[in-house]
Protein backbone atom coordinates (compact mmCIF):
# COMPACT_ATOMS: atom_id res chain seq x y z
CA UNK A 1 0.00 0.00 0.00
CA UNK A 2 1.43 3.37 -1.10
CA UNK A 3 0.44 6.70 0.43
CA UNK A 4 -0.68 7.81 -3.02
CA UNK A 5 -3.20 4.94 -3.18
CA UNK A 6 -4.95 5.96 0.05
CA UNK A 7 -8.10 8.04 -0.15
CA UNK A 8 -7.88 11.47 1.51
CA UNK A 9 -5.87 12.29 4.69
CA UNK A 10 -3.39 14.52 2.83
CA UNK A 11 -2.20 16.43 5.90
CA UNK A 12 -1.84 13.26 7.97
CA UNK A 13 0.20 11.54 5.25
CA UNK A 14 2.55 14.53 5.10
CA UNK A 15 2.97 14.50 8.88
CA UNK A 16 3.76 10.77 8.97
CA UNK A 17 6.32 11.07 6.18
CA UNK A 18 7.83 14.13 7.86
CA UNK A 19 8.31 12.22 11.11
CA UNK A 20 10.26 9.51 9.30
CA UNK A 21 12.42 11.89 7.27
CA UNK A 22 13.22 13.95 10.36
CA UNK A 23 14.16 10.88 12.40
CA UNK A 24 11.24 11.24 14.81
CA UNK A 25 9.75 7.75 14.57
CA UNK A 26 7.90 6.83 17.79
CA UNK A 27 8.66 3.33 19.00
CA UNK A 28 4.95 2.54 19.45
CA UNK A 29 2.05 4.19 17.66
CA UNK A 30 -1.70 3.60 17.84
CA UNK A 31 -3.51 4.34 14.56
CA UNK A 32 -7.04 5.08 15.76
CA UNK A 33 -9.91 5.65 13.37
CA UNK A 34 -13.53 4.68 12.80
CA UNK A 35 -14.47 1.74 10.59
CA UNK A 36 -13.68 2.41 6.93
CA UNK A 37 -11.51 5.46 7.65
CA UNK A 38 -8.31 3.93 6.29
CA UNK A 39 -6.21 3.57 9.44
CA UNK A 40 -4.93 0.14 8.33
CA UNK A 41 -3.87 1.32 4.83
CA UNK A 42 -2.16 4.32 6.43
CA UNK A 43 -0.22 2.09 8.84
CA UNK A 44 0.81 -0.22 5.99
CA UNK A 45 1.93 2.73 3.84
CA UNK A 46 3.90 4.06 6.82
CA UNK A 47 5.55 0.65 7.27
CA UNK A 48 6.37 0.52 3.57
CA UNK A 49 8.00 3.96 3.66
CA UNK A 50 10.11 2.88 6.67
CA UNK A 51 11.27 -0.28 4.91
CA UNK A 52 11.73 1.21 1.42
CA UNK A 53 15.33 1.36 0.20
CA UNK A 54 14.89 4.51 -1.91
CA UNK A 55 11.97 6.57 -0.60
CA UNK A 56 11.36 10.01 -2.13
CA UNK A 57 9.85 13.08 -0.50
CA UNK A 58 6.25 11.95 -0.95
CA UNK A 59 6.16 8.15 -1.01
CA UNK A 60 8.02 4.85 -1.17
CA UNK A 61 9.76 4.18 -4.48
CA UNK A 62 7.62 1.14 -5.46
CA UNK A 63 10.51 -0.41 -7.41
CA UNK A 64 13.11 -1.59 -4.87
CA UNK A 65 13.12 -5.21 -3.62
CA UNK A 66 11.59 -4.13 -0.30
CA UNK A 67 8.66 -2.46 -2.08
CA UNK A 68 8.14 -5.51 -4.27
CA UNK A 69 7.90 -7.64 -1.12
CA UNK A 70 5.53 -5.13 0.47
CA UNK A 71 3.25 -5.47 -2.56
CA UNK A 72 2.57 -8.98 -1.22
CA UNK A 73 2.94 -8.01 2.48
CA UNK A 74 5.81 -10.50 2.65
CA UNK A 75 8.76 -8.33 3.69
CA UNK A 76 10.84 -10.37 6.20
CA UNK A 77 11.01 -7.42 8.63
CA UNK A 78 7.25 -6.79 8.58
CA UNK A 79 5.44 -8.88 11.19
CA UNK A 80 1.66 -9.06 11.15
CA UNK A 81 -0.54 -10.02 14.08
CA UNK A 82 -4.34 -10.11 14.26
CA UNK A 83 -7.21 -11.69 16.23
CA UNK A 84 -8.01 -15.36 15.71
CA UNK A 85 -10.48 -17.95 16.98
CA UNK A 86 -8.44 -19.56 19.73
CA UNK A 87 -8.42 -23.35 20.03
CA UNK A 88 -6.11 -26.10 21.22
CA UNK A 89 -4.73 -26.42 17.69
CA UNK A 90 -4.58 -22.70 16.91
CA UNK A 91 -2.89 -20.33 19.36
CA UNK A 92 -0.91 -18.03 17.03
CA UNK A 93 -1.43 -16.31 13.68
CA UNK A 94 1.04 -18.37 11.64
CA UNK A 95 -1.35 -20.70 9.82
CA UNK A 96 -3.81 -17.91 9.05
CA UNK A 97 -1.26 -15.36 7.86
CA UNK A 98 -1.70 -16.14 4.11
CA UNK A 99 -5.47 -15.71 4.48
CA UNK A 100 -5.10 -12.40 6.34
CA UNK A 101 -2.67 -11.08 3.73
CA UNK A 102 -5.06 -12.07 0.95
CA UNK A 103 -7.98 -10.31 2.65
CA UNK A 104 -6.05 -7.07 3.18
CA UNK A 105 -4.65 -7.05 -0.35
CA UNK A 106 -8.19 -7.53 -1.63
CA UNK A 107 -9.79 -5.01 0.76
CA UNK A 108 -7.37 -2.78 2.72
CA UNK A 109 -10.30 -1.18 4.58
CA UNK A 110 -11.33 -4.56 6.03
CA UNK A 111 -12.92 -4.89 9.45
CA UNK A 112 -13.34 -7.72 11.96
CA UNK A 113 -16.59 -8.92 10.38
CA UNK A 114 -14.97 -9.30 6.97
CA UNK A 115 -12.08 -11.23 8.53
CA UNK A 116 -14.46 -13.45 10.51
CA UNK A 117 -16.52 -14.20 7.40
CA UNK A 118 -13.40 -15.05 5.40
CA UNK A 119 -12.33 -17.55 8.06
CA UNK A 120 -15.84 -19.03 8.18
CA UNK A 121 -15.80 -18.39 11.92
CA UNK A 122 -18.99 -16.33 11.95
CA UNK A 123 -20.15 -17.53 15.35
CA UNK A 124 -16.81 -17.50 17.18
CA UNK A 125 -15.12 -14.77 19.14
CA UNK A 126 -11.82 -13.60 17.69
CA UNK A 127 -9.12 -12.80 20.24
CA UNK A 128 -5.47 -11.82 20.49
CA UNK A 129 -4.31 -14.15 23.25
CA UNK A 130 -1.19 -14.57 25.35
CA UNK A 131 0.50 -16.89 22.81
CA UNK A 132 0.29 -14.17 20.17
CA UNK A 133 1.79 -11.71 22.67
CA UNK A 134 4.64 -14.14 23.35
CA UNK A 135 5.20 -14.52 19.60
CA UNK A 136 5.40 -10.73 19.27
CA UNK A 137 8.07 -10.65 22.00
CA UNK A 138 10.01 -13.45 20.32
CA UNK A 139 10.00 -11.84 16.88
CA UNK A 140 11.00 -8.42 18.15
CA UNK A 141 13.89 -9.87 20.12
CA UNK A 142 15.45 -11.13 16.87
CA UNK A 143 17.75 -9.11 14.63
CA UNK A 144 16.40 -7.36 11.56
CA UNK A 145 16.69 -9.54 8.44
CA UNK A 146 17.74 -6.59 6.25
CA UNK A 147 19.69 -4.76 8.94
CA UNK A 148 17.26 -1.85 9.11
CA UNK A 149 13.87 -1.30 10.72
CA UNK A 150 11.71 -4.03 12.18
CA UNK A 151 7.98 -3.35 11.99
CA UNK A 152 5.34 -5.07 14.10
CA UNK A 153 1.75 -4.36 13.03
CA UNK A 154 -0.93 -5.44 15.49
CA UNK A 155 -4.40 -5.20 13.96
CA UNK A 156 -7.37 -4.56 16.26
CA UNK A 157 -5.54 -4.47 19.61
CA UNK A 158 -8.89 -3.95 21.34
CA UNK A 159 -9.46 -7.70 20.89
CA UNK A 160 -6.53 -8.51 23.21
CA UNK A 161 -7.42 -10.30 26.39
CA UNK A 162 -6.00 -9.01 29.68
CA UNK A 163 -3.21 -11.56 29.82
CA UNK A 164 -1.95 -10.68 26.34
CA UNK A 165 -2.15 -6.95 27.01
CA UNK A 166 -0.16 -7.23 30.21
CA UNK A 167 2.55 -9.28 28.51
CA UNK A 168 3.01 -6.54 25.90
CA UNK A 169 3.46 -3.66 28.32
CA UNK A 170 7.24 -3.98 28.69
CA UNK A 171 7.66 -4.54 24.94
CA UNK A 172 5.74 -1.34 24.20
CA UNK A 173 7.70 0.62 26.80
CA UNK A 174 11.21 -0.61 26.00
CA UNK A 175 11.42 -2.06 22.47
CA UNK A 176 14.69 -2.93 20.77
CA UNK A 177 16.38 -0.13 18.75
CA UNK A 178 15.09 0.40 15.17
CA UNK A 179 11.75 -1.17 16.07
CA UNK A 180 8.41 0.35 15.09
CA UNK A 181 5.31 -1.11 16.72
CA UNK A 182 2.02 -0.10 15.10
CA UNK A 183 -1.31 -0.85 16.70
CA UNK A 184 -4.28 -0.33 14.38
CA UNK A 185 -7.72 -0.19 15.96
CA UNK A 186 -11.12 1.45 16.23
CA UNK A 187 -12.12 1.45 19.90
CA UNK A 188 -9.70 2.93 22.46
CA UNK A 189 -12.22 2.41 25.27
CA UNK A 190 -11.59 -1.33 25.06
CA UNK A 191 -7.84 -0.91 25.54
CA UNK A 192 -6.11 -0.88 28.89
CA UNK A 193 -5.05 2.61 30.03
CA UNK A 194 -1.52 1.22 30.38
CA UNK A 195 -1.53 0.33 26.66
CA UNK A 196 -2.80 3.77 25.69
CA UNK A 197 -0.20 5.52 27.83
CA UNK A 198 2.65 3.62 26.15
CA UNK A 199 1.67 4.52 22.59
CA UNK A 200 1.58 7.73 20.60
CA UNK A 201 -1.89 8.08 19.12
CA UNK A 202 -2.42 8.85 15.45
CA UNK A 203 -6.01 10.02 15.04
CA UNK A 204 -7.43 9.05 11.65
CA UNK A 205 -10.71 10.91 10.96
CA UNK A 206 -13.60 9.60 8.90
CA UNK A 207 -13.39 10.39 5.19
CA UNK A 208 -15.24 13.35 3.70
CA UNK A 209 -18.40 12.56 1.69
CA UNK A 210 -16.83 14.02 -1.45
CA UNK A 211 -13.84 11.66 -1.09
CA UNK A 212 -16.07 8.62 -0.63
CA UNK A 213 -18.26 9.64 -3.59
CA UNK A 214 -15.20 10.00 -5.82
CA UNK A 215 -14.05 6.46 -4.99
CA UNK A 216 -17.55 5.10 -5.65
CA UNK A 217 -17.70 6.76 -9.07
CA UNK A 218 -14.31 5.26 -9.96
CA UNK A 219 -15.24 1.74 -8.86
CA UNK A 220 -18.86 1.83 -10.04
CA UNK A 221 -18.91 3.71 -13.38
CA UNK A 222 -22.65 3.07 -13.82
CA UNK A 223 -23.41 4.92 -10.58
CA UNK A 224 -24.85 8.39 -11.17
CA UNK A 225 -23.21 11.34 -9.41
CA UNK A 226 -26.22 12.01 -7.18
CA UNK A 227 -26.46 8.31 -6.25
CA UNK A 228 -22.76 8.21 -5.37
CA UNK A 229 -23.12 11.27 -3.16
CA UNK A 230 -26.26 9.89 -1.49
CA UNK A 231 -24.41 6.67 -0.61
CA UNK A 232 -21.38 8.65 0.57
CA UNK A 233 -23.55 10.74 2.88
CA UNK A 234 -25.25 7.65 4.23
CA UNK A 235 -21.96 5.90 4.93
CA UNK A 236 -20.83 8.80 7.15
CA UNK A 237 -17.22 8.53 5.99
CA UNK A 238 -17.05 4.72 6.15
CA UNK A 239 -15.63 3.61 2.79
CA UNK A 240 -16.23 -0.06 3.56
CA UNK A 241 -19.90 0.62 4.26
CA UNK A 242 -20.23 2.78 1.15
CA UNK A 243 -18.80 0.06 -1.07
CA UNK A 244 -21.12 -2.52 0.46
CA UNK A 245 -24.13 -0.29 -0.19
CA UNK A 246 -23.06 0.36 -3.77
CA UNK A 247 -22.47 -3.33 -4.43
CA UNK A 248 -25.74 -4.55 -2.90
CA UNK A 249 -27.91 -1.58 -3.84
CA UNK A 250 -29.46 0.65 -1.18
CA UNK A 251 -33.08 0.37 -2.33
CA UNK A 252 -33.71 -3.03 -0.72
CA UNK A 253 -32.71 -1.98 2.81
CA UNK A 254 -34.60 1.29 2.55
CA UNK A 255 -37.84 -0.34 1.42
CA UNK A 256 -37.59 -3.03 4.12
CA UNK A 257 -36.94 -0.52 6.91
CA UNK A 258 -39.58 1.97 5.74
CA UNK A 259 -42.33 -0.59 5.28
CA UNK A 260 -41.52 -2.35 8.55
CA UNK A 261 -41.80 0.91 10.48
CA UNK A 262 -45.12 1.60 8.80
CA UNK A 263 -46.44 -1.76 9.95
CA UNK A 264 -45.16 -1.06 13.47
CA UNK A 265 -46.94 2.29 13.45
CA UNK A 266 -50.18 0.61 12.38
CA UNK A 267 -49.57 -2.25 14.89
CA UNK A 268 -50.17 -4.90 12.22
CA UNK A 269 -48.64 -7.77 14.13
CA UNK A 270 -49.27 -10.46 11.50
CA UNK A 271 -47.40 -8.47 8.85
CA UNK A 272 -44.62 -7.56 11.30
CA UNK A 273 -44.17 -11.30 11.94
CA UNK A 274 -43.58 -11.76 8.21
CA UNK A 275 -40.93 -9.04 8.35
CA UNK A 276 -39.28 -10.89 11.25
CA UNK A 277 -39.12 -14.03 9.11
CA UNK A 278 -37.57 -12.00 6.29
CA UNK A 279 -35.05 -10.55 8.73
CA UNK A 280 -34.12 -14.06 9.89
CA UNK A 281 -33.31 -15.09 6.30
CA UNK A 282 -31.04 -12.12 5.62
CA UNK A 283 -27.85 -13.46 7.16
CA UNK A 284 -25.99 -11.79 9.97
CA UNK A 285 -24.02 -9.24 7.94
CA UNK A 286 -27.11 -7.94 6.19
CA UNK A 287 -28.99 -7.87 9.50
CA UNK A 288 -26.27 -5.67 10.96
CA UNK A 289 -26.30 -3.50 7.84
CA UNK A 290 -30.05 -2.99 8.29
CA UNK A 291 -29.58 -1.90 11.91
CA UNK A 292 -26.79 0.50 10.94
CA UNK A 293 -28.94 1.90 8.16
CA UNK A 294 -31.87 2.29 10.52
CA UNK A 295 -29.71 4.22 12.98
CA UNK A 296 -28.56 6.49 10.16
CA UNK A 297 -32.13 7.23 9.08
CA UNK A 298 -33.32 7.85 12.64
CA UNK A 299 -30.46 10.31 13.18
CA UNK A 300 -31.58 12.17 10.07
CA UNK A 301 -35.14 12.18 11.39
CA UNK A 302 -33.97 13.64 14.70
CA UNK A 303 -32.14 16.43 12.87
CA UNK A 304 -35.33 17.14 10.90
CA UNK A 305 -37.48 17.06 14.06
CA UNK A 306 -35.10 19.48 15.78
CA UNK A 307 -35.30 21.74 12.70
CA UNK A 308 -31.59 21.40 12.01
CA UNK A 309 -32.23 20.93 8.29
CA UNK A 310 -28.66 21.88 7.43
CA UNK A 311 -27.51 18.62 9.07
CA UNK A 312 -29.97 16.39 7.19
CA UNK A 313 -28.09 14.41 4.54
CA UNK A 314 -30.75 12.57 2.57
CA UNK A 315 -32.06 12.67 -0.97
CA UNK A 316 -35.01 11.29 -2.94
CA UNK A 317 -37.13 8.68 -1.18
CA UNK A 318 -34.98 8.89 1.94
CA UNK A 319 -35.72 12.62 2.17
CA UNK A 320 -39.46 11.97 1.85
CA UNK A 321 -39.29 9.33 4.59
CA UNK A 322 -37.28 11.57 6.93
CA UNK A 323 -39.70 14.46 6.45
CA UNK A 324 -42.71 12.27 7.24
CA UNK A 325 -41.31 10.09 10.03
CA UNK A 326 -39.77 13.03 11.90
CA UNK A 327 -43.32 14.23 12.65
CA UNK A 328 -43.76 11.15 14.87
CA UNK A 329 -40.76 12.00 17.04
CA UNK A 330 -41.00 13.80 20.36
CA UNK A 331 -39.10 14.13 23.60
CA UNK A 332 -40.56 10.90 24.98
CA UNK A 333 -39.65 8.53 22.11
CA UNK A 334 -36.73 9.87 20.03
CA UNK A 335 -33.93 8.65 22.32
CA UNK A 336 -35.73 5.35 22.96
CA UNK A 337 -36.05 4.50 19.25
CA UNK A 338 -32.33 5.10 18.74
CA UNK A 339 -31.42 3.08 21.83
CA UNK A 340 -33.55 0.12 20.73
CA UNK A 341 -31.82 -0.01 17.33
CA UNK A 342 -28.37 0.24 18.94
CA UNK A 343 -29.23 -2.58 21.33
CA UNK A 344 -30.57 -4.72 18.49
CA UNK A 345 -27.33 -4.20 16.55
CA UNK A 346 -25.30 -5.32 19.56
CA UNK A 347 -27.49 -8.42 19.99
CA UNK A 348 -27.09 -9.34 16.32
CA UNK A 349 -23.31 -9.18 16.83
CA UNK A 350 -23.68 -11.56 19.78
CA UNK A 351 -25.66 -14.10 17.73
CA UNK A 352 -29.08 -13.55 19.27
CA UNK A 353 -31.96 -15.45 17.69
CA UNK A 354 -32.82 -13.08 14.80
CA UNK A 355 -36.57 -13.69 14.68
CA UNK A 356 -37.04 -13.33 18.44
CA UNK A 357 -34.79 -10.26 18.43
CA UNK A 358 -36.68 -8.60 15.58
CA UNK A 359 -40.09 -9.27 17.10
CA UNK A 360 -38.93 -7.82 20.42
CA UNK A 361 -37.62 -4.76 18.55
CA UNK A 362 -40.92 -4.49 16.67
CA UNK A 363 -43.03 -4.52 19.85
CA UNK A 364 -40.75 -1.84 21.34
CA UNK A 365 -41.21 0.28 18.20
CA UNK A 366 -44.98 -0.12 18.37
CA UNK A 367 -45.01 1.18 21.94
CA UNK A 368 -42.80 4.15 21.19
CA UNK A 369 -44.50 5.12 17.94
CA UNK A 370 -47.82 5.27 19.77
CA UNK A 371 -46.25 8.04 21.84
CA UNK A 372 -45.73 9.98 18.64
CA UNK A 373 -49.32 9.91 17.52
Amino acid sequence: MLFSHIVGHGALKARLIGNIREGRVPHAQLFLGPRGSGNLPLALAYARYLLCEKPDLADACDVCPACKQMNRLEHPDLHLMFPIALSDKQRTCDKLLPDWRAMVLREPYADLDLWRTGMEEENKQLIIGKDIALEIQRLLSMKSFRGGWKVMLLWLPETMNIEAANKLLKTLEEPEPMTAIMLVGHDPQRLLPTILSRTQQVQVPALRPSEVAEVLRERHPDLADDEAMAIALRSEGDLLEAQAIAAKGEEELFVFFRDWLRMCYEARIAVVTEFAEGFQKMGREKQKALMRYGLYLIRQCVFQWQRAEELVRTMGQEKEFVTGFSKLLNASNAAGIRAELETAHQHVERNANPKVLFMDLSYAMMRMLRKGR
